[in-house]
Parts: C-alpha cells; sequence; structure tokens
C-alpha cells in the first residue's frame, strides 16, 4: 500500500504513501474513535511512515477529513439503484442513511458539524424531494419532509451509537423495570416502527394536500365567485 520505497534516512521510514491508503487508514480509525482521533501522527503510525508523509500526500488535516468523508458518502450514494415510485425512494434514502451511519459512524461525527459532502449527496436530497413533490406535496412541505426523516434517522442513530444495543442490561434493575423499554427493546424494530410512522404521516400529508391542478382550478373558483360578488354588488348599488 505504500507507494514509494525510498527510506527516510532518519527513521527508516517510507517517504510517501499513497491516498487511498491513507484514508483506508483514517477510515479504520475514525470509526473506532470517531473523527478527532484522525491524525497526522496516529495514520504515520498505522501506516510506517512519517506525518510529514501524509501531510505531503493530503495537503492538510482539513483536507484529509474532507476527502474522508467525500469517499465514504461517494461510495454509498454511487451504489443506490433508485425505484421509481416515491414511497420506495423514500424508503430506500432512510435505510441506505441509515445503514451508511450504522457502518461508518464517523460520517454522523462529521454530520453534526456541518453538511455532508461527497459526490451525490446533493443529488440524493434533491431527488427525495422531488420523489414527495412527486407524491402531492408542494415544494416547502416537501422540503419539510425529507427534514423530517433526514432527522428521525440521524438522530436513532445517534442514539443508539451513543447508548449501545446492551443498554438497559446496564441499568439498575429498579430503573430497568421502571423503564417503558424493559420489555421492547430492539433497536431495529424501533427504528422500522418509527420509519413506519414518518412515512404514514407523509402520505396522509400528501392526500390532504390539494393536487396542483385542482387547487388552481378551486383559486380559479374563488376568484370567479368574488368577481360575481362584486359585479352583483355594484348593480346593486346602481
Amino acid at each position: 500500500m505504500v507507494g514509494e520505497k525510498a527510506s527516510n534516512p532518519k527513521n527508516g521510514r517510507p517517504r510517501a504513501v499513497t491516498l487511498d491508503a491513507i484514508l483506508d487508514a483514517a477510515t479504520e480509525l475514525s470509526d473506532d474513535q470517531g473523527l478527532d482521533a484522525v491524525s497526522f501522527r496516529a495514520l504515520a503510525d498505522r501506516l510506517g511512515v512519517s506525518p510529514m508523509a501524509i501531510h505531503r500526500t493530503t495537503g492538510g488535516i482539513e483536507a484529509l477529513q474532507h476527502a474522508l468523508v467525500s469517499r465514504i458518502v461517494g461510495e454509498a450514494t454511487r451504489s443506490v439503484h433508485w425505484p421509481d415510485d416515491w414511497l420506495g425512494t423514500v424508503r430506500l434514502f432512510a435505510n441506505t442513511l441509515h445503514d451508511l451511519l450504522m457502518r461508518h459512524p464517523v460520517i454522523l461525527d462529521a454530520h453534526r458539524r456541518a453538511p455532508l459532502v461527497g459526490p451525490g449527496a446533493d443529488d440524493v436530497a434533491h431527488r427525495v424531494v422531488a420523489a414527495l413533490r412527486g407524491a402531492g406535496l408542494d415544494e416547502e412541505a416537501a422540503a419539510y419532509a425529507y427534514g423530517a426523516l433526514h432527522d428521525f434517522v440521524t438522530g436513532h442513530v445517534a442514539i443508539r451509537l451513543g447508548r449501545g444495543d446492551l443498554e438497559p442490561h446496564r441499568l439498575p434493575p429498579e430503573r430497568r423495570a421502571a423503564s417503558v423499554f424493559a420489555e421492547h427493546h430492539d433497536y431495529d424494530r424501533r427504528f422500522a416502527f418509527g420509519l413506519d410512522l414518518v412515512i404514514g404521516g407523509i402520505a396522509a400529508a400528501a392526500s390532504a394536500t390539494p393536487a396542483p391542478h385542482a387547487a388552481r382550478a378551486a383559486r380559479a373558483s374563488r376568484a370567479s365567485r368574488a368577481s360575481r360578488a362584486s359585479r352583483a354588488s355594484r348593480e346593486e348599488q346602481k
């Protein structure tokens, strides 16, 4: 994985390393210990090169973190095969985001600090919003529905990763018995049930929203009635 075999005369370490090798090591390190654990020294120790070799290849720690997140997100978005229907698109988005964050906690860590970057990240958001528009939501409602779906997924994963699957077993018996989750602590079931509720709410909102042509017709009808009433009022005044 090391790109160049020439050695540093001071410590015998190779002078160069490939970006792919650095990103592989950074992914493992960040998933295990968080984004802040990704440093030139930690990566150099893992790869057997000097910290300066990491710096030369990446261009700096911020550039390295950006490249790390971008590669992981890009790989995830490229592997998605989107269905044609809005319901399938929304459900696939939620499940794909959930799996990505569970597999690579570093993405959740980075996402708490800034919007996700990477090839296709914005396209995914716009695709989901377009699907929600196709379901019958107006532009504003579709954007907020996407936000509600996104926030449900990220919030669920954040709690699961933060507390761990064995959380109830670490509680004192009396506290565990008092919890509403004492007999129903299954994170996968909790996510699936919650996702069904979110999607059901979106579907209900979409069905309650007049279709664009119906809304235009209703506005035209109201305008026509107002115009007739106005003419009638003028006639009476004569």
